[in-house]
């Protein structure tokens, strides 16, 4: 029997989980969870970078393994568990990599220019090093595959520039990752510029946990096809035409989506059908994804994280003492 390949995920724990987080991270669990032996962690040791008020870190971490939950991930199946909880592990291999890595290249990195910009005031070690610490979770259980969006994959570059260095130096010890994008994972945020971001305001984004009735009326506000302006007028439903068409391309079946492009290229369709259409579409998902998260209670995500830390820290042990050996140093 062919052994899995191992895969590595992970989510922040920033609360209020939307749907480019959904697409980006949570779509496919009920694949990759089969297909792999996968690893889903919360990353709250990255979630420090931005200092987020300590009393939100454990209710944002118990609300991310929940959305994990809901969105079908079995913990039977893949393991889930806390980025802390391998704290030590996670922190020691960090040290060593960070001995291969080049100061400049993490200075160059498009992220750490982007995030020092949003926090100029206090650009920490922490922020620099982030893709070092990245590299970490997934060396630790050496992992083949790591979902990402486009726009991480100069994550998993570095990541594999520095196992390169580390390889050359201490023989073949660490996996070379590779990412793995879905096409055009780019989620619009409603306002209709860039994509779906909590930065951009709570009424550019649906959360996984809106009501029937927030999302409805998020939806009503979307921006939709600018040359639009009468409903006798033609329509352009495109990913590039319309905002409200590039989100029905994610959210609704092909069924709706053919039904959308004809009525509403012939003018037979205006946008707040269309829109109401969508809603439809955003609230089949979301409400049995919110039914199966309430039902986990703050014992069980405990429980479940609990369970994940003790098989993670097998799987990292295994590495550290790889790790040390081949480095040279003295395990007793």
């Amino acid at each position: 029997m062919t052994q899995k390949q191992t895969l590595v995920s992970g989510i922040r724990p920033t609360g209020d989980l939307h749907l480019g987080n959904y697409i980006g991270a949570m779509k496919d669990i009920h694949r990759l969870q089969k297909e792999y032996e996968a690893y889903f962690f919360i990353v709250d040791l990255h979630a420090l970078t931005t200092h987020p008020k300590p009393e939100l870190i454990k209710p944002r971490t118990r609300d991310a393994v929940r959305s994990y939950l809901g969105a079908g991930l079995d913990p039977n199946q893949a393991t889930i568990y806390a980025q802390s909880s391998l704290a030590a592990e996670i922190s020691e291999l960090h040290l060593y990599l960070s001995m291969v890595m080049h100061i400049g290249e993490l200075l160059r990195c498009p992220t750490f220019k982007e995030k020092a910009k949003q926090h100029a005031d206090h650009v920490s070690y922490g922020l620099v090093g982030y893709p070092v610490l990245m590299a970490a979770d997934m060396f630790i259980h050496g992992a083949h595959k790591v979902p990402v969006g486009a726009d991480q994959l100069v994550h998993i570059e570095i990541a594999r520039d520095i196992a390169r260095k580390f390889n050359s130096m201490y023989g073949e010890i660490l996996t070379l990752p590779n990412g793995m994008v879905e096409k055009e994972a780019r989620v619009p945020s409603l306002g209709g510029k860039g994509k779906m971001s909590k930065s951009l305001g709570a009424k550019t984004y649906i959360s996984l946990q809106d009501s029937k009735e927030t999302i409805e009326n998020k939806v009503k506000r979307a921006y939709s096809d600018p040359t639009r302006t009468h409903l006798s007028d033609p329509g352009h439903p495109t990913v590039d035409g319309c905002n409200v068409y590039h989100l029905h391309s994610y959210f609704s079946n092909e069924e709706v989506r053919k039904d959308i492009e004809k009525r509403c290229s012939d003018a037979n369709i205006g946008c707040v059908r269309c829109k109401q259409m969508l809603s439809e579409s955003i609230i089949e998902l979301t409400e049995p994804m919110q039914k199966r998260a309430l039902a986990y209670s703050d014992i069980d995500v405990d429980d479940i994280l609990r369970e994940g830390a003790k098989k993670t820290q097998e799987s990292a042990q295994v590495t550290i003492a790889k790790v040390r050996k081949a480095i040279g140093l003295i395990q007793l």
